[in-house]
């Protein structure tokens, strides 16, 4: 290892982690993408591609972690580079989860949780292209940020309206099931806000 680390500092690997980033955030919005779908479809085949994108999104992020382990430097601190690549994953992982609930709990899709899904495919989708900006323009990728904070802020007010209408209902299981689907596309979209305040503080160093 120490060899290897010797060579590398005089002959550095070329590793492009802001591709690598920018693909994991392309995966996770194709992943979010995927619910949307399968919310309105509820077919076994948009069933099966979410968890075929997340499984692709894992390759990426596994991999960029072993070039990560590996690389003798990196744009910007690996630290920070780390945890985008974990935030994003938990963002899809509880997009799985919500899938499997809402199979397991038989819930049907309702306004709240189709409204809260598909701002969160908003959020990812504008996370995905200040990624592809961050590079060349970190100040037009900050500026993504004011639409993924607009989304994350639309999906608490459906989130709070959704929970006010539970409450109303006298059918306790109904509101147990609907309020644990809910929580947990609230807790991806929390995790997407992890994910910006990493990438925002990868901007202000940059600039």
């Amino acid at each position: 290892m120490a060899i290897h680390n010797f060579w590398e500092g005089l002959f550095p690997v070329k590793r492009d982690f802001y591709r690598m980033i920018n693909d994991q955030a392309t995966a996770t919005t194709k992943g979010v993408e995927k619910l949307h779908n399968w919310l309105n479809s509820r077919s076994e085949e948009d069933y099966q591609l979410l968890f075929s994108q997340a499984d692709e999104a894992d390759k990426i992020r596994f991999n960029m972690e072993n070039n990560l382990i590996e690389a003798f430097s990196t744009p910007f601190d690996r630290q920070d580079i780390y945890s985008l690549s974990v935030e994003m994953a938990r963002i899809l992982e509880y997009a799985k989860s919500t899938l499997k609930e809402m199979e397991a709990f038989a819930v049907s899709t309702d306004p709240t949780i189709l409204n809260m899904v598909q701002q969160l495919n908003v959020g990812t989708d504008q996370f995905a292209e200040a990624m592809g900006l961050l590079k060349e323009d970190p100040l037009e990728s900050q500026i993504k940020m004011a639409n993924i904070r607009k989304a994350q802020l639309t999906i608490e007010k459906e989130y709070q309206a959704g929970m006010v209408e539970l409450f109303r209902s006298t059918d306790l299981i109904y509101a147990m099931k609907y309020r644990e689907v809910y929580h947990h596309i609230k807790d991806a979209a929390v995790h997407l806000g992890y994910t910006t305040d990493v990438l925002h503080r990868i901007v202000i160093r940059m600039i």
